[in-house]
């Protein structure tokens, strides 16, 4: 375990657009991704402790998968005049979907594109 960070699994550099973020104020991004959750950038109509459900595209090399996450804001913070929200993925919209974004994950891990 990442004791510093309080994470099980590494984190992953990534810049992914959502498509649609429940609570959603302003479009917003996926800065990083684990195999248990994701960092997000934006700003969400939610603080810690608040759920939210998020879709965007993964690209595993099968194939371009649309993922439906939804999970628990485990930390927020202020970042100049926008707002990065730590989510804890509690499901996935289908098994499918849970294959394809894990699959991506493990490509990340692969490709070595690992955040300190």
């Amino acid at each position: 375990m990442d004791k510093q960070n309080r994470r099980d699994s590494p984190r992953y550099y990534v810049t992914l657009y959502t498509e649609y973020v429940e609570r959603e104020a302003s479009p917003s991004m996926i800065l990083n991704m684990s195999e248990s959750g994701f960092l997000l950038r934006g700003n969400l109509c939610a603080g810690t402790g608040g759920i939210i459900s998020a879709t965007f595209k993964v690209r595993p090399s099968s194939v371009e998968t649309r993922v439906q996450a939804y999970g628990k804001v485990v930390r927020s913070r202020r970042i100049a005049n926008e707002y990065e929200y730590g989510v804890t993925i509690e499901g996935f919209g289908s098994p499918e979907e849970e294959e394809a974004y894990r699959s991506y994950v493990r490509e990340l891990a692969e490709r070595g594109d690992r955040q300190a």
